[in-house]
């Protein structure tokens, strides 16, 4: 089982992202399942998922890097038990920091994970901002991704965009920057996720 963690603030468009991703892999052929986390107590996005005839699991009422993570750990477990997926994608709360739910996953006992790839979603048209009011939560998901999607580049500024880039650099060397719209075609993403 492979598991795909996105992170991204709200509004990023990992919503979006994640469900492309997700029909992607399901019309490959693989068998996939969404663990959505939503704050309140209705989920939406999960909602929507359904609708889309995708296998969702949902968190509710809780954020899944705090008070969900024994939550995250029992529901990987049993989506193993009841539904051996070959891939997880994992839709944290745009205010999850991913560091938690790295620490969490030690604890699944279920079949041995094949792989975990962290993706972060920037929005450039907001990057500024986002790093000045939330800048331990936006940067922390920068530092442990693995892959930074720069969305919305339709619409941001070349200028807007190299301050993406630069802001991700500055907070993670390592990680693969792929600039995205939704006019790129989703194979140039779907070579990154391994």
């Amino acid at each position: 089982m492979r598991l795909l963690l996105f992170s991204g603030f709200l509004g990023s468009g990992k919503t979006t992202l994640v469900l492309r991703v997700v029909k992607q892999l399901l019309d490959e052929g693989k068998k996939a399942a969404i663990l959505v986390n939503e704050i309140g107590e209705v989920g939406i996005d999960n909602q929507l998922m359904r609708k889309l005839d995708m296998n969702v699991w949902e968190l509710l009422n809780g954020c899944i890097c705090c008070t969900l993570t024994a939550d995250l750990v029992s529901t990987l477990q049993q989506l193993d038990t009841d539904y051996s997926p070959d891939v997880v994608v994992i839709e944290p709360s745009g205010a999850a920091d991913p560091r938690a739910i790295h620490t969490a996953l030690p604890y699944y006992q279920g079949t041995p994970l094949e792989s975990i790839q962290t993706i972060s979603v920037l929005d450039p048209l907001r990057i500024e901002f986002l790093i000045e009011v939330m800048t331990p939560l936006i940067t922390s998901q920068l530092k442990n991704a693995d892959l930074v999607v720069i969305s919305k580049c339709d619409q941001a500024t070349p200028e807007e965009i190299a301050y993406a880039h630069q802001t991700v650099r500055e907070y993670n060397s390592q990680a693969k920057i792929l600039e995205y719209s939704i006019a790129t075609p989703l194979d140039t993403l779907m070579n990154e996720i391994k």
